[in-house]
């Protein structure tokens, strides 16, 4: 008390009038010291209580994992109420969710796949397609910004298929989204479609200026679990692959059932109810049903990587024959009667063509 009284007779001063004058910057430091003075004698208490909150949110964490991993121990022990509920013939066709869930769709997996690492794997994928691309249940084009597409890309064209007419539109608007602006950047040529099909059937023929009408890479992820049929979504994909190419790959990312039974019975237990939400049934037996389709098809398989304890599967395929191109054909009468045209008329011909830029079809 004497030292803050010494203070203010430091700040209080008169001057030849009378008048007193306070020293603000005084005063203002004689009220900063006591409150610190005063934020001191909390300190500790304040202190405590901070030095507590990282203990309460690790037994937050703690309990809730706790919680979590006591319900899949329960279901891991519980019976499935269908045994069977993972053979093809008692699983329904839920395919037509995708159209409910389309406007959702990216926030409802986009954390889960960053947490898990999908996104990674997506794009790793995604960077091995070339040539002439097939994109078969492309949903709402979570890969579209992992392609090789600019100038000196490997990618000649990409074709976009999906059933669900709701995630076409999506993922167009997302191309559209991603490389507004930017068509400068993009291989010269480059050839981007977007078509609402089944891929059960007839897929539309690669955009090749000559050859075979078909793909040099197919790539799926995460098709195989919502389609009714398996087996020919991978014969309809060998159908449209280039095998003259011995280079054509087929490449899927899929997830199904696990290599530990415990995490399959749980699989199992909330399957039906998964598909009728999200429109997947994610407890096939991937491994078998790529097997019996490759050998039926003359596949062979390049390469094989389970992760998540076997739940997420990543396949490489390719043709066990490379088969000879179709023969050109035959010329007619007018055009054997032309004269040859020597390399510099070609070459000016070349020049003279006007510049395409990409060949965007919305």
């Amino acid at each position: 008390m004497q030292s803050l009284a010494r203070s203010a007779r430091h700040v209080a001063s008169r001057n030849p009038a009378g008048a007193t004058i306070f020293n603000l910057n005084a005063s203002t430091q004689i009220s900063s010291s006591a409150r610190w003075s005063s934020r001191s004698q909390v300190s500790p208490q304040r202190r405590a209580k901070f030095q507590a909150l990282p203990a309460f949110f690790a037994w937050t964490v703690a309990g809730g994992i706790a919680f979590y991993s006591a319900q899949l121990l329960v279901a891991a022990r519980q019976p499935c109420a269908n045994p069977n509920i993972s053979d093809l013939a008692q699983q329904t066709d839920v395919s037509t969710r995708y159209d409910d869930t389309a406007d959702k769709f990216d926030s409802e997996v986009g954390f889960s796949e960053w947490l898990m690492g999908i996104l990674k794997i997506r794009k790793e994928l995604a960077q091995q397609c070339k040539g002439h691309v097939l994109e078969v249940s492309c949903g709402t084009g979570r890969n579209l910004g992992y392609f090789d597409v600019y100038t000196k890309g490997q990618v000649d064209s990409l074709t976009f298929v999906d059933l669900s007419a709701p995630m076409i539109d999506i993922c167009k608007k997302k191309w559209v989204a991603l490389y507004a602006g930017k068509e400068a950047l993009l291989k010269p040529g480059l050839v981007v479609r977007f078509l609402p099909a089944t891929a059960l059937d007839r897929l539309p023929l690669a955009p090749t200026a000559e050859g075979p009408k078909k793909y040099d890479t197919i790539f799926q992820t995460m098709g195989l679990c919502s389609t009714p049929d398996p087996g020919q979504l991978i014969a309809n994909m060998v159908e449209h692959l280039d095998t003259s190419n011995p280079d054509a790959r087929i490449i899927l990312l899929e997830h199904g059932r696990s290599y530990r039974q415990w995490l399959n019975n749980i699989l199992d237990g909330s399957a039906q109810k998964h598909a009728e939400l999200h429109g997947c049934w994610y407890n096939r037996e991937i491994g078998a049903l790529v097997s019996e389709a490759a050998e039926r098809c003359g596949l062979v398989l390049v390469r094989e990587r389970r992760y998540h304890l076997g739940t997420t599967w990543v396949v490489e395929l390719k043709p066990a024959k490379v088969t000879k191109p179709a023969p050109p054909m035959a010329q007619t009468g007018d055009q054997q009667s032309q004269p040859k045209k020597t390399l510099y008329q070609r070459s000016k011909e070349f020049i003279s063509k006007p510049f395409s830029g990409i060949a965007l079809k919305l």
